[in-house]
């Protein structure tokens, strides 16, 4: 188990280096929700099911549709990205 540890901290490292990097403003929500889901898994590895749980419900979920209902917003107001 504890490589398995290992390895989703240092993806959950790596991801949220990605997100800094990325262009596109809905990539970096998707890569944020797959960096909680991750990190839910990772909790759940480590026995802590009711902080996986949280996780995974607020973080993922909740937190993910609200950056994807303030990214609509946006556009409904004139925002444009940069390509």
């Amino acid at each position: 188990m504890e490589i398995w540890v290992v390895v989703l901290g240092v993806f959950i490292i790596a991801g949220a280096i990605a997100v800094l990097f990325q262009r596109n403003l809905r990539n970096s929500i998707i890569t944020f929700g797959v960096i909680s889901l991750v990190s839910a898994l990772l909790m759940a590895l480590m026995s802590a099911y009711d902080v996986a749980i949280t996780e995974a419900s607020i973080g993922a979920v909740l937190t993910t549709a609200i950056f994807f209902w303030s990214l609509r917003r946006l556009e409904e107001d004139g925002y444009h990205e940069k390509e």
